[in-house]
């Protein structure tokens, strides 16, 4: 009897140090799992610091990353970067009816959808109770069964435009890297335009003049000039694959170039896009 119960207690101190290991096991690979996070991190704020500094810091002609992306290793990861003004969208509070349709069409709508849509997008951010031809004010958002009514005022993100009336998630997935609230402005900076809004538009890339050939006042670095910074980071061996898109306005202080104003996961609205946008040379 005392030699099972030596045994029991063995057995019993076994099992213990068993739990033990494999405890410390499991915080081992916690902290290795945030470690490499950490310093995926830091790669990709790295990455984004050298990308806005090179941009706030062009002078006679643009960064050269707007036009090419850069992929370099940085911290053992493999790192993708690659800008573009967000004058290359369109702005949902201060693009005309025309210029909206244009991007929902690119998105896939029908010139009939389309339309409808850019309509209601600019009876949302009016302040008035006028329905456009087309259009939606609050008594076509009951009729239609919603919740709520247009916010008559201005988009306050991108991701609002979801909820206009007529918007449908496949439209909204292929289009909202195409739109922007930051820019405050009317027009379109074709050239750094997504290829699918260009072929709406009807404009030929190869036709575009190089940007190093000419440089326009529209196309220099001026203080309160937002940018789209794209990171993305891969490591297969450690089976780590992370994307930012990050917006930045320059300051125009040498001290403090640029701050900051948004960020969001790249791979979901890319993975998106990819399986809402009408296929080039397929009708929608």
């Amino acid at each position: 009897m005392a030699l099972v119960a030596v045994l029991g207690f063995l057995a019993a101190l076994s099992l213990l140090l068993i739990g033990i290991v494999l405890a410390s096991r499991g915080a081992v690979d916690a902290t290795s799992r945030h470690l490499l996070r950490t310093q995926a991190q830091l790669a990709i704020d790295s990455a984004l610091d050298f990308a806005a500094s090179a941009i706030a810091g062009a002078k006679e002609d643009p960064a050269a990353l707007l036009e090419k992306a850069e992929v370099f290793e940085l911290g053992g990861f493999r790192v993708k970067v690659s800008a573009r003004p967000e004058r290359g969208k369109v702005d949902l509070n201060f693009a005309d009816a025309s210029l909206l349709a244009s991007v929902f069409r690119a998105g896939g709508a029908t010139p009939d959808q389309a339309d409808a849509i850019a309509a209601s997008v600019e009876d949302w951010r009016d302040g008035d109770e006028l329905v456009r031809p087309n259009g939606a004010e609050r008594r076509q958002y009951e009729a239609a069964g919603r919740a709520y009514a247009p916010a008559n005022r201005f988009f306050r993100s991108v991701a609002q435009a979801r909820f206009v009336l007529g918007m449908t998630r496949e439209v909204f997935d292929c289009v909202m890297g195409d739109l922007t609230v930051l820019t405050q402005a009317p027009g379109l900076e074709v050239r750094h335009a997504s290829p699918a809004l260009q072929r709406e538009l009807g404009i030929d890339p190869q036709s575009l003049e190089s940007p190093t050939a000419t440089l326009t006042t529209a196309e220099l670095v001026t203080p309160g000039d937002v940018y789209e910074i794209t990171v993305e980071l891969e490591d297969t061996t450690r089976r780590i694959r992370r994307g930012e898109r990050i917006a930045v306005r320059i300051t125009g202080n040498p001290e403090d170039p640029y701050w900051i104003i948004g960020v969001e996961p790249l791979f979901p609205a890319r993975e998106g896009a990819a399986a809402s946008c009408p296929r080039p040379g397929r009708s929608s």
